[in-house]
């Protein structure tokens, strides 16, 4: 359990590090889509956005990508 509490709590640090390199329209909206419990739509940020929802769909996938990225780099 505790071991399992550990890796969670590092799991978040590393995240939330990787967040950082996104700029606050990528960070918004990943968290948007990624990280809450009710995600909003692809329309309902593409309104907030006043962008295609397309756009916001390739804004999220660049996100999920350098957070990844972030991630791995931090985690070696």
């Amino acid at each position: 359990l505790l071991g399992e509490q550990e890796e969670r709590e590092e799991r978040r640090k590393l995240l939330n590090q990787a967040l950082v390199n996104l700029n606050e329209r990528e960070r918004h909206i990943f968290i948007e889509r990624r990280l809450t419990e009710n995600p909003k739509t692809l329309e309902e940020l593409s309104e907030e956005y006043n962008i295609s929802r397309e756009r916001v769909r390739q804004i999220e996938v660049r996100s999920f990508e350098k957070v990844q990225i972030a991630i791995k780099e931090a985690a070696l």
